[in-house]
C-alpha cells in the first residue's frame, strides 16, 4: 500500500471501492486491489465513467491524461488520494 492510499480514510476506501464496482457491475467484495480493471471487464469508457463518477461523487477533478494509470484498485485509491483538498487547502 502506497504512502497516498494508506492516507485515505475507510470510508473514502470504501466509497472508491463502490463507484468502481458499480460501473463495471461486479460485487464490490469481489474487487481485489491488485487485480487488473481491465481483467474484470473494464474498457476506456468504464475508465472515463469511473473518472467521472469519482469526480461528481468525490468532489476532486483528476486531470483526464491519468486516466491511463487506472489500472487496478489500488491505482484508484492512489489517484483519488493525489486529488483530495488537504487538510491545509480546506482550513483544517
Amino acid at each position: 500500500m502506497s504512502d497516498l492510499t494508506s492516507s485515505l480514510s475507510s470510508e473514502l476506501r470504501t466509497r472508491v471501492r463502490e463507484i468502481v464496482a458499480d460501473v463495471l457491475e461486479v460485487p464490490a467484495d469481489e474487487l481485489v486491489e491488485d487485480k487488473s480493471l481491465e481483467d474484470l471487464g473494464a474498457d476506456s469508457l468504464m475508465a472515463i465513467e469511473i473518472f467521472s463518477r469519482f469526480e461528481r461523487q468525490l468532489g476532486i477533478r483528476i486531470p483526464q491524461e491519468e486516466m491511463t494509470e487506472l489500472e487496478d484498485l489500488r491505482a484508484a485509491y492512489d489517484l483519488v488520494a493525489r486529488h483530495q483538498p488537504s487538510a491545509e487547502a480546506a482550513g483544517v
